[in-house]
């Protein structure tokens, strides 16, 4: 042993004796800046080429690397999210380095959950939003993200000011609860309750409607990027949360360099793109006449009401419901920020006012919020940030109760049905709250709606609003054990107050009942507190400049308790009371009060590694427990594994460099969770409720239970497998990014009646059953159109393509779910079909006389009298025979669209810069359940105006639709179900940025001017107002159902930005 020692050190002299022989030693020394502030980069990396030895620069970016070559030699600078550089080393004088921040979507920076990483390393499937898309100016964030990422489809149902937009990320992956994504600002895991609906004023319960919308607390300006994690690689970190795909949003952290103060400010105007066309008053007095004529009924009891409505439709008697209450809104936007920073430290501070005005009276949204965001680097190994937001919003809207006074129709369609022979105002000018002569209160009802209603003094005197407090802090410190080995510790905490507000005066519908009560009133509150504190250790360290390595485990827990009270009432002594004073109330007064918790433990791992950043590997895992779940599963472990090749930074592709500079292939497969159910789904519920004994006539309160316990309850569980690759042509002027993948969940999570027998005595069970599954095609295709010293032009085109379909269901095979109305839904849940498959019958035109009375009559609707004229239904697929059944009802396509796609342009001359973005889908159906109601004739109701063309056997015997009758039987069938598909020119801005030299005589670094346009135009086939349309908002099941929601709208902005 001790010759071998000998030996080893006589080699060990004779090789540094040589290397002094051979060259002198060199202690290269330099500074890397940050181009613009000229701030010392913490952490470059400086590799000297043709060798392992390489460095990294101290907290003030300077760096000293030792070498024994001879110069001259190339040393390679690189900084995470900035350009690398190559520079020869001619002398051995002390360098200047500025580095350039590389704004290409190429970027080397990509964030990942609980950290960042090279883009080049990353496995997974994550794409980042452009910054076009973050300076448009809109009330919440996630109108920003439609048409931006191929598989991430926002479906903007609703104008209404504030409203929710409906967000999945490759499907959706619930029947039940929680399709949307899980949000992340700044580390922190953000509730987003979409279930913050309206009140029912009678009973306390949630009306159907728009939902409020929880992102829209946050200001859209204090945003800097947003990128989203799509497949199980990139999810799994997030654990029992992360099946719908995560959204990671960066707010503003403020630049090295000098202070800044900035404003931007705009303002526009907002016009209905569309309105559904109704008879005018003679037009309806003619279809009365029609239908007198045509229903002996009507003849015997209504002859005097004839006369009535002939005189006033001769004498042009007419009113325009719906443009008595659309008017033209407006939009205003204004955000000051200072930020700057130094060396060591950053800071921001941002302060926004956004006021919008709906295109409806008495629909707005309003939102105040100020953020405070601070960072500094106490010591080399010591860095503490600070992020404080708080927002207060006010919305005002028109949904549920407040639309009439069964809470099935809404401010639209009450607007389009009401009878144009009915006068808005009287002439004094106050609204009008009688009915015309001719409409006798004793036929003035259809469906159970109110007609003596005014619906245009409803919208302008019903209260209905949703006020939201939110306050957001987030506070980490990070300190560096040793090189590569840091620890992080965050703590943050989420209070939200929401006040909700309702009250329907004496002299409205709502507030009067047909004169039974005299005002309905109601307030309820929901105060929400939230914490998570969040603890990691990361290990990164580079061998040899080989192996790279990045090792995370963390610990994480997290609290979330909700309270709400509400109290409500009907008859007060004063309308001007309001909601105010709820215990004036006498007659029946409803009072509730409730309150969840929920908790959740977790530990996180993931280990990355890459092999000369050619072979790449991530392997990650959460192990979640969670107080929803059930007692035999409190705990969860969602594992996955993600596979990348970069094959162009391989030697023998370098032939190609050319022409494919880029050249990646990723392979991931894993599972992630979705625990977004109430929180004592798995336990033993009771209910308080009413309970009559003898001939009492008062209810005595008690209690009786609803739920037996489950303790088997568990995750909605997500697997799924993903394969991509990345392209990059002639430098990237051309990039394409492919993927494709497979879903499947199970333990899909039902709630309610019908999953057990009354017998038992509980009215509900949560359960976990059946699965279904998603696959899809993703494809971004960017370009470098032209790219010269004064002129460019990027194009962006995005495909995806999701298809759904349910595996199984349990015992049962389908189910048709009871719509929020009390009916039958038209939607099917069944297995092998898509979610939103649309179920009924198919027809063939209008009942001929040969149909009818020839010698082989066309088969017609069970139980229902069908004669010539009438709309002709046919046989299923499987049927035949002389009746119709409901055995012949079938699906009639799906709600899911086919695919998406959008193309995105941005043009740059000199200071000018022009961009423009198309959207749309293709193949999706809509079931206008607003037209069916439109083509149903009565003695009251107005109607559409294709009923013009209706069948008459003198009149117009070749007419399209069918005869006029009393009140027809509707049915769910094909002639209400319509193609979807739409292309939009979703937005075009045009900007001016102001010579530097002319802004600086005003005192300013910037002066930029916009004009934009949002919405300018649709092509579609659809014939209601908004091809997005979801009558039934969030709800999972019940997609693609149009009965007039608020109509989409056009807005005009003008805007500008000055930086001092």
């Amino acid at each position: 042993m001790s010759k071998q020692f000998a030996m080893l050190t006589f080699l060990l002299a004779l090789a540094l004796w040589g290397k002094s022989q051979g060259s002198d030693q060199i202690n290269l020394k330099g500074q890397v800046l940050e181009a613009k502030s000229k701030a010392g980069l913490s952490g470059a990396t400086i590799h000297l080429q043709g060798s392992t030895n390489a460095v990294t620069t101290n907290d003030k970016g300077a760096f000293i690397i030792t070498t024994y070559k001879k110069i001259p030699f190339i040393i390679s600078v690189s900084f995470v999210g900035y350009q690398t550089q190559d520079i020869k080393v001619t002398n051995a004088d002390a360098l200047t380095i500025t580095l350039t921040e590389n704004s290409n979507q190429l970027a080397e920076v990509a964030i990942v959950g609980y950290g960042t990483q090279r883009r080049k390393d990353v496995t997974g499937s994550i794409a980042s939003i452009p910054k076009e898309n973050l300076s448009q100016v809109s009330p919440s964030f996630d109108n920003m993200l439609q048409g931006a990422v191929a598989g991430v489809n926002v479906t903007q149902s609703s104008g209404q000011p504030g409203a929710t937009s409906s967000i999945r990320i490759r499907g959706g992956n619930s029947l039940s609860f929680g399709n949307d994504p899980l949000y992340v600002i700044d580390g922190f895991i953000y509730y987003n309750d979409n279930g913050l609906t309206n009140l029912n004023p009678a009973s306390g319960t949630a009306v159907s409607g728009v939902s409020t919308n929880g992102l829209a607390t946050i200001n859209p300006g204090d945003i800097e990027t947003i990128d989203i994690l799509k497949d199980a690689s990139a999810t799994a970190i997030y654990g029992s949360r992360g099946a719908n795909g995560v959204v990671i949003i960066t707010t503003k952290k403020g630049t090295k360099g000098s202070n800044n103060i900035s404003y931007t400010g705009s303002y526009g105007s907002q016009h209905v793109d569309k309105t559904i066309n109704v008879l005018n008053g003679p037009q309806w007095a003619k279809l009365y006449d029609d239908l007198y004529k045509a229903t002996p009924t009507i003849q015997a009891g209504l002859a005097a009401n004839k006369v009535i409505i002939d005189s006033l439709g001769n004498a042009g008697v007419t009113s325009n419901w719906p443009n008595a209450a659309i008017r033209t809104g407006n939009t205003q936007n204004h955000q000051l920020s200072i930020y700057g920073g130094d060396e060591k430290s950053r800071y921001s501070i941002q302060g926004n006012y956004f006021d919008q005005k709906g295109n409806l009276a008495a629909s707005d949204f309003k939102r105040y919020s100020a953020r405070f965001n601070f960072e500094k680097n106490y010591t080399s190994k010591l860095k503490i940030a600070t992020s404080i937001f708080g927002s207060n919003s006010d919305e005002n809207k028109l949904t549920g109760a407040a639309y009439n006074s069964i809470g099935f129709g809404n401010a639209f369609s009450s607007l389009y049905i009401t009878n144009p022979l009915q006068t808005i105002k009287n002439a004094d000018g106050t609204y009008n709250n009688t009915l015309q002569p001719a409409l006798s209160s004793t036929i003035n009802t259809i469906g159970g709606q109110q007609y003596t209603d005014n619906p245009v003094r409803n919208i302008n005197a019903i209260t209905n609003e949703t006020k939201l407090t939110r306050i957001l802090g987030n506070f980490s410190a990070e300190y560096k054990l040793l090189e590569g080995l840091t620890v992080r510790t965050t703590f943050g905490t989420d209070i939200l107050n929401t006040k909700l507000n309702y009250f329907a005066p004496s002299y409205t519908t709502d507030g009067n009942n047909s004169g039974i009560i005299t005002g309905s009133g109601s307030i309820g509150t929901i105060n929400y507190l939230g914490w998570l504190n969040e603890n990691t250790i990361t290990y990164d360290h580079a061998f040899n400049n080989k192996h790279f390595v990045n090792v995370l485990g963390g610990y994480t827990t997290q609290y979330q308790k909700s309270e709400n009270t509400f109290l409500a009432g009907q008859s007060f002594p004063s309308d001007a009371l309001s909601y105010n004073n709820l215990y004036l109330a006498t007659a029946n007064k409803v009072t509730g009060s409730g309150e969840a918790k929920q908790t959740w433990n977790s530990w996180l791992g993931r280990v990355t590694y890459s092999f000369e950043h050619k072979y790449n590997v991530t392997v990650s895992g959460r192990a979640d427990g969670a107080s929803t779940t059930g007692g035999n599963n409190k705990w969860g472990f969602f594992p996955a594994i993600g596979l990348s090749w970069n094959a162009s930074e391989e030697t023998f592709f370098k032939q190609f460099d050319k022409t494919i500079n880029n050249l990646k292939v990723r392979l991931t497969a894993g599972k992630a969770g979705n625990a977004n159910f109430p929180a004592y789904s798995s336990i033993a519920t009771i209910n308080s409720n009413g309970y009559y004994f003898g001939s009492t006539p008062t209810a005595t309160n008690g209690l009786s239970p609803s739920q037996p316990s489950n303790p088997n309850l568990t995750w909605e569980t997500t697997t799924q497998y993903n394969g991509g690759v990345d392209l990059g042509f002639f430098n990237n002027r051309i990039s394409l990014t492919a993927d494709v993948y497979y879903k499947k969940t199970s333990n899909l999570f039902v709630s309610g009646g019908g999953l057990i027998p009354l017998s038992t005595g509980y009215s509900s069970v949560s359960q976990n059953i059946g699965s279904l599954d998603n696959k899809g095609i993703e494809l971004a295709l960017t370009t470098e159109n032209i790219k010269t010293g004064d002129f460019s032009w990027k194009s962006t085109l995005i495909y995806a393509k999701n298809s759904s379909k349910i595996l199984s269901l349990g015992p049962s095979k389908s189910f048709q779910p009871v719509a929020p109305t009390g009916q039958v839904s038209p939607v099917i849940v069944r297995v092998g079909l898509p979610v939103g498959t649309f179920w009924g019958y198919s027809t063939a035109g209008l009942l001929t006389n040969a149909d009818v009375y020839g010698p082989t009559p066309a088969p017609r609707l069970t139980g229902v009298s069908q004669v010539t004229g009438d709309r002709k239904y046919l046989h299923g697929n499987r049927f035949t025979g002389a009746a119709i059944t409901t055995n012949d009802k079938h699906a009639l396509g799906s709600a899911q669209a086919k695919f998406t796609a959008s193309f995105s342009n941005t043009v740059t001359y000199k200071d000018f810069d022009v961009n423009f973005l198309f959207q749309g889908s293709y193949g999706n159906k809509i079931f206008n359940l607003l037209q069916q109601q439109l083509e149903k004739t009565t003695t009251t109701g107005n109607v559409s105006t294709v009923l013009l063309d209706r069948w008459d056997s003198a009149a117009n015997p070749t007419g399209k639709f069918p005869k006029v009758m009393n009140a027809p039987v509707v049915q769910v069938q094909d002639t209400y179900i319509e193609n979807g598909s739409y292309i939009r020119l979703k937005n075009i801005a045009i900007g001016y940025n102001l010579p530097k030299r002319l802004a600086a005589k005003v005192g300013a670094k910037q002066i930029r001017f916009s004009i934009s346009a949002q919405n300018l135009f649709t092509i579609t086939s659809y014939s209601g107002t908004n091809p997005e349309a979801n009558f039934y908002d969030q709800n999972n099941l019940q997609p693609g159902i149009d009965y007039g929601v608020y109509p989409n709208y056009k807005t005009y902005l003008a805007g500008v930005t000055v930086v001092f």
